[in-house]
């Protein structure tokens, strides 16, 4: 695909754990529903609402990703050698879960990812909401999470908000992200930190938007 006549940019270098997943995760070989550079530009620049639609595409479009992170670097790169003493401005790298996205910055802390997945398919609804046998709670770890979240069998795709309950029912982490069907299985890929969450029993809360809620019995270890 090219804008005004120029290839597309294809440079681009993993950085971390993230970096890695979302450049290999969801591939377009086709390009389908891409925008353009002038519009990936802007999302680097964060010059584009948070809610904006392409925020959602990027966080499915492995090749969008790389083509956006690309000009971050190398929008860091130009930056860096101007800078006439050492050390350049952070790169801003935004992560959709969710929760969308995440900023990267010296004032984030730099806990390292603990991919995880948490299998809700044992709950498995019956007729009036109930079941014959509670399965055990869900084992959530602490710290920033690259979570996949395997929905209970009859899930639905599409967007979905991620709320871990404590007992008075507080919010303690939340995110976003967009639920596709994987191999059978409806598979909610989200970012999640629950780096300073006390340890305990919460609940994990659900909810398709324009759905009901429901929860899950969860202990953060």
């Amino acid at each position: 695909m090219t804008d005004s006549g120029q290839p597309r940019s294809t440079k681009f270098e993993a950085e971390d754990e993230l970096d890695f997943l979302f450049a290999n995760a969801s591939p377009n070989p086709n390009r389908e529903g891409c925008p353009s550079r002038e519009e990936l530009r802007r999302v680097s620049r964060q010059k584009k609402p948070i809610g904006d639609p392409v925020y959602m595409h990027i966080v499915r479009c492995s090749p969008c990703f790389r083509e956006m992170r690309a000009l971050q670097q190398a929008r860091a790169r130009d930056r860096k050698a101007r800078m006439s003493t050492v050390g350049a401005a952070a790169v801003v790298a935004l992560i959709a879960g969710g929760s969308w996205w995440m900023l990267r910055s010296p004032h984030v802390n730099n806990t390292a990812v603990i991919a995880t997945t948490l299998d809700l398919r044992p709950f498995i609804v019956m007729r009036g909401d109930t079941q014959s046998e509670q399965p055990p709670p869900v084992v959530i770890p602490r710290g920033r999470l690259d979570a996949t979240i395997l929905l209970p069998l009859g899930a639905e795709p599409g967007l979905y908000e991620v709320q871990l309950l404590d007992k008075a029912l507080s919010v303690r982490a939340t995110t976003t992200g967009q639920a596709d069907i994987l191999d059978s299985v409806t598979t909610l890929r989200s970012s999640l930190n629950t780096a300073a969450v006390p340890t305990g029993a919460y609940q994990l809360e659900i909810q398709r938007a324009g759905g009901k809620a429901r929860g899950f019995p969860a202990v953060l270890e």
